[in-house]
């Protein structure tokens, strides 16, 4: 069997349509990246946002007991 191989002349600088996808390419990741960071930020302090909602809404239950004088 023989290897058939081809042989790409890729320009020292890319063209100006090259470079805009380039461009565009990067911001993209960017983005995405930022919003990944964003979700895992927000999923990392989920479980003391649930904790204080609920010690909120204990207190807003409670409101009776806290008011009432003793």
């Amino acid at each position: 069997m023989s290897a058939i191989t081809q042989t790409i002349a890729v320009s020292a600088r890319p063209t100006p349509l090259e470079n805009a996808l380039l461009v565009g390419a990067q911001a993209m990741a960017t983005i995405a990246e930022r919003r990944m960071r964003r979700r895992v930020a927000r999923l990392e302090t989920e479980p003391a946002r649930r904790a204080g909602l609920a010690a909120s809404r204990a207190m807003s239950d409670d409101v009776a007991r806290y008011l009432l004088p003793r």
